[in-house]
């Protein structure tokens, strides 16, 4: 038995930290997962194109996958932000927002990302009800809208065709001047795309349906959902990895090898924080990589000694 409170310490507790945790309690991996209860998808209603838990509420998701890590008897959850963690020897020192000091041997960060909202009137409002990040997770239920698509700059036609395809008629807005290529401006207009560059003033909404955008010349476009685009950088729920010295791409995103593993020795991350892919399901995947990689690290390390 090593010197360390735990084996391992998973920082975030979502579809990444929870799938991290079920792995390494399978190999009774002594595993500590914190959590402030403050999920991304808080603001959806349903989870989508999850095998056998297609349209399943987020927090009942959470609540079953939380039932299920109960019979991992190693697997201890904290409602906790982890404040610092700092390397020490051959592990790690960590300090929790209720008072704790705890030790572990590796670190997965879990945690999330944070949505890039603009500040209009509405936006906050219709978030994960009218407005949606995401195609594949929210774009069937949509098919055959008048559809908008918000954001600027060419990163935007990556999603674009499917937000097209799902669309009766599409409609973009830049909320100011557009700073698309010449070569995606003809793509707008072959495909009869219509953009709108007019800043929007605010959008209309009555409970959680949007009923359109009001721009500033005082124009009404009709609209039934928005898709937005990212606002890259993306800016991470908290700055752990950083401060560690985990190195970060040009998205934000932390630099992971193919098991997982930051640049930092002994730290992973897994889920929002490292890949374009995020839905529940993809996060769930990386967390099971993360939770083999270090159960198999940890394992070799217990032969070695």
């Amino acid at each position: 038995m090593d010197n360390n409170d735990y084996e391992a310490l998973i920082i975030g507790g979502g579809p990444a930290g929870l799938t991290a945790g079920m792995t390494l309690g399978r190999m009774s991996r002594r595993v500590l997962l914190c959590d402030n209860n403050q999920p991304r998808n808080a603001p959806s209603s349903h989870v989508n194109n999850f095998p056998s838990r297609d349209g399943i509420h987020p927090a009942e998701w959470r609540k079953e996958t939380r039932k299920n890590l109960e019979k991992y008897k190693t697997v201890e959850s904290a409602s906790a932000i982890v404040v610092s963690v700092r390397k020490n020897g051959d592990g790690f020192t960590a300090h929790l927002s209720i008072g704790r000091t705890v030790t572990a041997k590796k670190i997965i960060l879990a945690y999330g990302v944070l949505d890039t909202l603009p500040p209009i009137q509405g936006f906050q409002e219709l978030w994960g009800k009218s407005i949606f990040h995401c195609p594949f997770c929210h774009g069937y239920e949509h098919r055959g809208s008048r559809l908008g698509y918000f954001g600027n700059g060419d990163l935007m036609f990556h999603a674009l065709p499917m937000i097209y395809d799902l669309a009766s008629d599409l409609t973009i807005f830049t909320n100011g001047k557009a700073t698309f290529s010449p070569e995606n401006l003809h793509l707008l207009k072959e495909n009869n795309i219509t953009l709108i560059e007019e800043p929007i003033q605010k959008l209309e909404y009555e409970g959680e349906s949007l009923k359109g955008v009001t721009l500033n010349d005082g124009r009404f476009i009709e609209r039934k959902y928005l898709f937005l685009a990212p606002v890259l950088p993306f800016k991470l729920k908290s700055d752990i990895g950083e401060k560690l010295g985990c190195e970060k791409n040009q998205f934000g995103f932390y630099k992971v090898n193919e098991r997982n593993g930051t640049s930092v020795q002994g730290v992973y991350a897994c889920g929002d924080n490292m890949s374009m892919g995020h839905s529940v399901l993809f996060a769930a995947a990386a967390g099971v990589m993360v939770g083999t990689a270090v159960s198999a690290e940890l394992l070799h390390e217990k032969m070695l000694l």
